[in-house]
């Protein structure tokens, strides 16, 4: 069967991109209707959810479809996402409780996390689907739950001025598509009748896939460490860090858009011994991702304050330096995603997962003293030195394991 690339490419495109334009698009709503307050309410619980979503991600979807020799059933996939999803919702609430947030920050929390674990169940859907050669199903899938799921949102915060009661709305639409559309597709694709879900093999892709776990959630610690102590020391700038960090969530897209269509060639390519190629399509993506940096870099420097000016109705010239900043450890940080999603794909978790807890652990340790006197700027320095630093180790990590294995 012909495999259709470009179609796989626009579809997974379009959905990535409206998936990945909720937490925005949400900002802005948020900030012109409920203020700057909820908007940055909205965006620590967002992050929050993130962390949680990590570990909801067991394995990931790089890890299921580069599986090339199926060691595990796309059911015990999908299980591991339901196991981890339920602990990590159970895991929010017990963190809320713990650091005594108030009940609708709790209830924001809440609700983002299992709005993440449903994402996250879906997620291995769209694994099943990719391996099968149709991503583009997943796609339209995403593309269908951002632009229902955000409409909704729209229409039920103009008129009842509720976040929470809003956001209910796409955690509707995303569980009725998750049901009736992906489980569906898969189905068509996939005979669960003749998979059974082993519990040697649940316990062995714990066990295996404990390091790329690891190295995952730690990954999403670079910014949101800085951002934990602006919520503890400086409150009120938690609405403007929240819309200024907003160039993370681009360049993400943009390693997405790269990197997800080519996962199972560069699999095929690396398990082939086509190692050669396997280096020049690195490079294509690495290159890719540093232009479109580099362009987003110039545009947050020129235009970034008047933009967000126009669309949050909020004065952000004064963050012109931090925005710039923290544009530029985006697109590093963009880098490290890049070779940490490699070294999957390569199967070398231990060096990665060494040099993201040792930097995060340093990003801790200076964080309350830089973060508590300096704000939100000495958050985004902190943010873009950390992640200059994983990527330094990284490429040399990258570049030993490319070196022993291609000759």
């Amino acid at each position: 069967m012909h495999h259709d690339y470009k179609k796989d490419f626009i579809w997974n495109t379009l959905g990535v991109f409206t998936q990945n334009a909720i937490s925005p698009l949400l900002l802005i709503v948020i900030t012109r209707v409920n203020g700057i307050y909820d908007s940055g309410l909205f965006s620590f619980a967002f992050s929050i959810s993130i962390i949680f979503w990590v570990v909801s991600m067991w394995g990931g979807r790089t890890y299921q479809v580069s599986d090339i020799k199926r060691t595990f059933t796309s059911k015990e996939y999908i299980s591991i996402r339901f196991i981890f999803g339920g602990l990590v919702l159970l895991a929010s609430i017990v963190f809320s409780l713990v650091n005594q947030y108030d009940f609708t920050k709790i209830v924001l929390i809440t609700m983002l996390v299992f709005f993440k674990v449903i994402e996250s169940i879906a997620d291995s859907m769209y694994g099943v689907l990719q391996v099968n050669g149709i991503l583009y199903k997943a796609g339209k899938s995403l593309l269908l739950k951002a632009i229902v799921g955000l409409g909704l949102f729209f229409i039920l915060d103009m008129y009842l001025h509720n976040v929470i009661i809003s956001f209910a709305g796409i955690l509707v639409v995303n569980i009725v598509v998750v049901i009736f559309y992906d489980l569906s597709i898969v189905k068509e694709v996939e005979d669960f009748s003749k998979e059974s879900i082993s519990t040697y093999n649940i316990l062995q892709i714990i066990k295996v896939c404990f390091p790329l776990v690891a190295v995952s959630f730690l990954t999403s610690f670079s910014l949101n460490i800085p951002r934990y102590f602006i919520d503890c020391y400086h409150n009120q700038d938690m609405g403007y860090f929240g819309i200024i960090a907003m160039p993370t969530t681009l360049m993400g897209l943009v390693i997405m858009f790269i990197m997800q269509p080519n996962i199972v060639q560069l699999s095929n390519l690396y398990n082939q011994g086509l190692y050669r190629d396997f280096r020049k399509i690195v490079t294509k993506i690495i290159t890719v991702a540093i232009i479109v940096g580099l362009g987003v870099l110039v545009a947050a420097y020129v235009a970034g304050p008047f933009i967000l000016n126009l669309i949050f109705a909020v004065d952000f010239y004064k963050y012109r330096i931090a925005l710039t900043i923290l544009t530029g450890g985006a697109i590093i940080g963009s880098l490290v995603s890049i070779l940490t999603n490699i070294l999957i794909i390569l199967r070398k978790f231990n060096g990665q997962l060494y040099v993201l807890f040792f930097t995060n652990l340093l990003l801790a340790v200076f964080s309350p003293f830089v973060v508590g006197k300096y704000a939100t700027l000495g958050a985004v320095i902190l943010f873009s030195i950390t992640n200059m630093l994983q990527l330094i180790l990284l490429t040399f990590i990258y570049k030993l394991h490319l070196g022993s294995d291609i000759r």
